[in-house]
This record gives C-alpha cells, structure tokens and sequence, in this order.
C-alpha cells in the first residue's frame, strides 16, 4: 500500500512539475517563432522604446510592452516570521515568475514544509520536513500603464504535496473494560491536491526589488484520507482548518 501510494505521489509531483516547465517553455516558444530569444539589453532597450509611447496607444498597437518583458523570482516571507512567534508549523517557498507583455505572469514555485503541533488537550501532530510544488498564472489589470513596475490582479494556481504524520497522546476507551489510555497512530501518508484563486499585488521598493502581497481562496480538490482521518497540515498549504491564504513576496526582477 505505502508503495502505491509513494508510486502515485512521485507521478503527481512530476505532472505537475512538467505543467510548470510547459507554461515557460510555451511562452518561450511563442517568442521564439520568427525571433531570436532576446538579450537582457535587448529587452531593456525595446521596453525603454515601448515605454516612450503616448498614455494613449496609437491604433494597431495591443501592448505597451513586448512578449518577454521580465523574469522574476521571489521568496514567501509571511510563514518564517510566523514561524519566529512561536508558531508550531511553517512553509518555506520561492518563486519563479515569468513576465509577458505585463500582462500574463506564469508562475512555478516549490518549498518545504512542516508541522510539529500540539492542540489544547495535548494532542501531537507531527508531520516531517516534505516538498510541495505550484504552478499557475497571474493576470494584471494594469498591463499597459505607464509605470511598469507595479501591478495589482487575480491569479490562480495548483499545488500538490505528499505529506506524512503522526498522531499521538490519543485518549481512548476500551468498550469492554471502560479503562482509558494513550495511544500514537504512526505512518499516516496523505496526496493532496488544491486550487488557490485570490488577488495579487506588486509594489516596486527600489530598482529590481519589490513586494508584493497574495490573498487566496485555497478549496482541496484531493485533501487525501486513510482510515484513521484526514490530514491536519498539508506541506505548501499550512493548516487544513482554514481555506484562506496570505503571501508575502520578495520579488527580484532579475530583468
């Protein structure tokens, strides 16, 4: 059984590894078809010309900004400062953002997650260091402003993690004898699966650097099961009582 379900992880985790790879490499290619993939100077210099244009874009012009306008990448901060309060499980995360037209921004990211947790009637759940992975898309409103940097819009992503727990300190009592006692329920493996639909923010600090802010909707489409329960924590998502999420980028735009 555990080796159907690693089988089934591993599967997963490449599915979704090559729709992220697939989403960079079908933009690239969108670019490349009658082009040369650009230099980082030739990029500027064609955005330095776009970005003299009018407010008002002359007829026949859709986009202020070419095709492969940037790439960034970017670290998630808001769990390891949660985590330095004293908080009992984290998620560690970055970010690569690819940026075409200013419009569409592909995204993949991947971390590590854990929890170490105990509740109000001394309950533990303890769920190892694992890895996660995302892939989707942002869109930005404001694709053909004047001021390129910054950007407020929707997005929508999937992950998927493989995840692995222990319950203990359990309270139970024996039907036949009426005694109670503590018992650890180990090797809980958990495939889970969700979607994250929110809005999203970026703001410009100083030149290549910037923060940025997501709030999502995260409803499982596989939350996974075994026997004895469902997960608590989930690498990537955090704790599976609550569907709401917030990120806290720092972006680098590397150009």
């Amino acid at each position: 059984m555990k080796r159907s379900i690693l089988f089934f992880s591993i599967r997963s985790l490449r599915s979704l590894m090559l729709t992220g790879v697939l989403l960079f490499a079908a933009s690239a290619s969108l670019f490349a078809q009658g082009n040369s993939i650009p230099t980082t100077s030739a990029v500027r210099e064609h955005r330095d010309a776009v970005e003299a244009l009018p407010e008002k874009l002359p007829d026949g012009v859709k986009y202020r900004y070419p095709l492969l306008n940037g790439l960034s990448i970017s670290v998630n901060l808001f769990p390891p400062v949660m985590d330095l309060f004293g908080k009992d499980f984290c998620n560690y995360e970055a970010f690569a953002t690819l940026d075409l037209h200013h419009r569409f921004f592909p995204q993949v990211s991947a971390g590590l997650g854990y929890c170490n947790e105990e509740s109000t009637d001394l309950v533990k759940y303890k769920s190892e260091m694992r890895p996660f992975i995302k892939a989707g898309l942002l869109y930005n409103f404001k694709y053909n402003d004047m001021n390129p940097d910054d950007f407020w819009g929707v997005l929508l992503r999937f992950g998927y993690a493989h995840s692995e727990a222990e319950v203990s300190n359990l309270y139970y009592t024996d039907g036949y004898w009426g005694e109670q006692g503590p018992m650890t329920i180990s090797d809980l493996s958990f495939n889970s699966v969700w979607m994250e639909i929110g809005g999203s923010i970026k703001v410009q600090v100083v030149k290549h650097v910037s923060l940025g802010w997501d709030l999502t909707f995260k409803p499982f489409l596989h939350k996974g099961s075994v026997r004895q329960g469902k997960p608590y924590f989930v690498p990537g998502y955090g704790s599976t009582a609550s569907k709401m999420g917030l990120t806290f980028h720092l972006y680098y735009d590397i150009f």
